[in-house]
């Protein structure tokens, strides 16, 4: 039985689906499906129950964890073969949002393959409670996410700051105050959001912090919003605040990487709550890698620049 049984099938029970698994492993239907007849034919036993999403039988289930376990000691002989050279090899599993990983990842794997050229990065962008668990689990070897409660399992190390605020462009905030650009900006500045009550929002989801914290701050105003777009993706949300379309809310650091000109975006602070700690985290119970201690060190030294 080849190794290689492992990743396949433990790609086939995260797509759920045989084409789904065939695309992210980058083969065809045919081969996949031939992959696993073959691998149940020697095993004597049906391990897959076919449909919309397939389920695994107990012997499926069984072989799953197996699975897991071999693929997990497989990656741990690539790291400690890489220790005992004197170099890191293998892959690292980091985890960060979608718009922190565009302006935080590629100038920190850049640093680290400085170090470690032998290091393959694997991006997990997900929501920040999806992060939180994986880490739990022990599924990705860091992330860079809100761990605001204690987590058994997960060391946590500061990171950073940020805060959301409401963005909004010019044009729109001329529109909905019905005064000159700098007249609204100091309209604004004194009265926050509570200038804005008929302005058109566009807003995150609420598992997310931005969109929490933007039901929050509307509800403490007293405001029934007037919701235009609402999006998962923060760089949607922002598109639309360039355009003039909306105003929303997004972590005012994430601003100038997001767009080309954020001159004309005026930026409205919140109330304290808007600000949260970001932190790294990382498993307590897997065993030290040199890999992660020096991203940790990348992450924080960009975190100072």
């Amino acid at each position: 039985m080849s190794l290689e049984s492992w990743d396949w099938f433990v790609k086939l029970s995260e797509e759920g689906s045989v084409t789904k698994a065939a695309k992210a492993l980058e083969l065809s239907q045919q081969t996949l499906s031939a992959r696993l007849a073959a691998l149940e034919n020697e095993l004597g036993v049906k391990l897959v129950q076919r449909g919309t999403p397939l389920s695994f039988t107990p012997a499926g289930t069984a072989f799953l964890l197996y699975a897991h376990e071999q693929r997990q000691a497989q990656q741990d002989l690539i790291r400690t073969i890489g220790e005992v050279t004197g170099g890191s090899a293998g892959i690292l599993k980091v985890g960060v949002p979608q718009m922190r990983g565009k302006s935080l990842m590629p100038c920190v794997v850049a640093r680290v393959r400085e170090q470690l050229p032998d290091i393959c990065f694997e991006l997990t962008e997900e929501t920040n409670r999806e992060l939180v668990r994986k880490v739990e689990r022990a599924e990705i070897d860091l992330a860079v996410a809100r761990f605001g409660e204690t987590h058994p399992g997960v060391d946590v190390v500061p990171f950073a700051s940020e805060e959301i605020v409401l963005a909004i462009h010019e044009d729109l905030l001329v529109k909905v105050t019905g005064r000159s650009v700098e007249d609204a900006r100091a309209l604004v500045k004194e009265q926050g959001l509570d200038a804005l009550k008929e302005c058109p929002f566009g807003i995150g989801m609420v598992e997310d912090i931005s969109g929490r914290i933007a039901y929050s701050e509307l509800r403490a105003h007293g405001i029934k919003p007037r919701i235009a777009l609402i999006s998962e993706y923060l760089n949607t949300l922002l598109a639309a605040c360039a355009s003039g379309v909306c105003a929303v809310f997004a972590p005012s650091n994430m601003i100038d990487d997001a767009l080309k000109d954020p001159s004309q975006i005026v930026r409205v602070k919140l109330s304290e709550h808007a600000c949260y700690e970001v932190s790294i985290g990382t498993p307590s119970s897997v065993p030290a890698w040199r890999a992660v201690t020096v991203l940790k060190e990348a992450l924080l030294e960009h975190a100072c620049c």
